[in-house]
């Protein structure tokens, strides 16, 4: 379990996605709390800070650069990792997620591995590799 007692946090207004990362992130041991607000999202930061927040721009009470914003306040001396995930592409929003101090920047659809890479980077987390069952090719031959 490479991610054992990570307290994770995401701020996304889409149960489907919150589930997805629930059920992803603690198979690998993190410690996964989620919110549909950014209320709800800042609330669960403030009380106890989190390892990483995982943040969607796009919520129901809130402009998720605010919260991003916040967020990098909130924890400037430990520089509390913040990965934006969302369905804005356009450039305008990366830069300012970027500018804002945003770790990375996750467009979706996501592939849940590369999320999960993302967090071991921003984390210093070595991950361990799987083997593969399949053989390659040139292995057959």
């Amino acid at each position: 379990m490479t991610l054992m007692n990570k307290r994770i946090v995401a701020i996304d207004d889409t149960d489907s996605i919150l589930t997805f990362l629930r059920i992803s992130l603690e198979a690998l041991g993190a410690k996964f709390q989620g919110a549909a607000t950014a209320a709800g999202g800042m609330a669960l930061c403030e009380s106890d800070t989190p390892d990483l927040v995982v943040l969607d721009l796009g919520l129901p009470d809130k402009e998720g650069f605010s919260i991003l914003q916040r967020l990098k306040r909130l924890n400037s001396e430990k520089n509390l990792p913040v990965i934006v995930l969302t369905v804005r592409n356009e450039p305008e929003s990366i830069n300012m997620a970027k500018e804002l101090g945003a770790y990375a920047y996750l467009t979706k659809p996501f592939i849940m591995d590369d999320l999960i890479d993302i967090i071991h980077e921003a984390l210093h987390i070595k991950q361990t590799k799987h083997l593969s069952l399949v053989k390659s090719e040139e292995a057959a031959s």
